[in-house]
């Protein structure tokens, strides 16, 4: 029964990071936009929204404080000119 149990847990966990890296590449790996993130309200699209534009303002969208403070240090104030 224990085997069974760490084989349904293995299962899921693979299951869930499978999903959750696939959404990720979904926003991350194409051209988001200010719309598209405001009308998703996702911390990921607005922290691809700040690499992408390398424009730190969007990092202050972001709800979860750890994202955001992850967002700001990899878009430091000096490079927030749109590209």
């Amino acid at each position: 029964m224990k085997n069974m149990n760490l084989i349904i847990l293995i299962f899921s966990f693979l299951a869930l990071s499978m999903l959750f890296f696939g959404l990720y590449k979904t926003i991350s790996g194409h051209s988001v936009s200010l719309e598209t993130c405001s009308s998703l309200g996702n911390d990921d699209c607005w922290h691809s929204l700040a690499h992408q534009t390398f424009n730190n303002t969007y990092c202050n969208k972001i709800k979860d404080n750890e994202t955001k403070e992850h967002c700001f240090e990899h878009i430091p104030e000096s490079n927030k000119e749109n590209k």
